[in-house]
């Protein structure tokens, strides 16, 4: 449990958006706090909510029931008294104007929060750097390739040196260096500032993320580390070489009759098998150990293997949904 300050508080967030006579609950009951100094990522798939909750944090939408408190202020009503504080970039938005060079963009968007040229000056020049923008300063935000423009969106938002900053699928335009550029200015940042970040990169979040959030249709299916993430699937896979005295794959037939355990075989020759086990509980390998020795099999090894994130995503998903 973290006792750290509490910077963002939800509570039992509701909106609902109304399609003609039809109404559709984009978030329901969404409950959760953004501790100082982490990177709390939210994840879902497509229409599951993450943008809307964004948006209801950013006050963007009023939520239809339920609160938000950022740095202790009430989200609308307050806004205007943490703006300067939150940095932000949303996905499939304009969020730079596209006739300003990225220059004057950054300089006007600091303007915005109240700081002038010479406050964000050495660390917009810090951020240039870092994602090698410095050539494209003095270029139309509307000329740049959209990777470039996501680049320079970021640094727009973070020239305000924002003690909040929020993410909405930050790697979409971007190329491979560019992602991982992207993922040490996170990593950086979240030295110096607490981030929401949401992503369908899997891989990305669970590299940058301290906490996830899985939220599906509206909800949230299930919070916390990676780690205890990967905890909450029950099931559990394993990878064996079998030394064995016979071509016979009789064992195989014998050991997918055992209830909770299914067999996938990997390959092998007359001497030898891999075979890959999926569990429905550990103490099931005690029974698959009982059927090899029926047969005079000896695993000579026995690897637990680590579920993919993107399979415990979308494993979680559907447990929700």
């Amino acid at each position: 449990m973290n006792d750290g300050k509490i910077i963002v508080r939800a509570r039992n967030l509701k909106k609902i958006f109304k399609a003609g006579r039809k109404q559709i609950h984009a978030v329901n009951n969404v409950s959760f706090d953004v501790y100082e100094g982490e990177v709390f990522a939210l994840l879902g798939p497509n229409g599951a909510g993450k943008t809307t909750v964004i948006k209801m944090l950013l006050g963007l939408f009023t939520p239809f029931a339920g609160e938000v408190e950022i740095f202790g202020y009430k989200i609308p009503k307050e806004r205007k008294r943490v703006a300067s504080e939150i940095g932000a970039i949303l996905e499939g938005s304009r969020n730079l104007y596209w006739n300003m060079t990225v220059r004057e963009n950054m300089y006007y968007f600091a303007n915005l929060k109240g700081k002038t040229i010479k406050d964000v000056k050495e660390d917009m020049e810090r951020w240039v750097q870092k994602l090698n923008l410095s050539e494209k300063l003095d270029t139309n935000v509307g000329a740049l390739s959209r990777g470039m423009q996501q680049k320079a969106a970021l640094v727009c938002a973070l020239s305000i040196l924002p003690k909040l900053f929020i993410l909405d699928e930050p790697l979409v335009g971007l190329d491979v260096p560019s992602r991982m550029e992207m993922e040490d200015v996170i990593k950086e940042l979240a030295k110096e500032a607490t981030l929401i970040v949401c992503s369908h990169d899997l891989r990305f979040i669970e590299r940058v993320s301290d906490r996830i959030t899985v939220i599906n249709k509206g909800g949230i299916v299930a919070s916390g580390t990676s780690r205890e993430l990967r905890g909450e699937i029950n099931y559990f896979k394993y990878q064996l070489v079998l030394r064995k005295k016979t071509r016979s794959e009789e064992y195989l037939k014998r050991l997918g009759l055992i209830p909770g355990v299914k067999v996938l075989f990997q390959g092998g020759d007359q001497n030898a098998d891999a075979v890959e086990l999926t569990l429905k509980g550990p103490e099931l390998i005690y029974s698959v150990l009982d059927t090899l020795r029926d047969f005079e099999i000896v695993p000579v090894e026995i690897n637990s293997l680590q579920e993919p994130f993107e399979e415990i995503f979308m494993n979680l998903v559907q447990k929700g949904g």
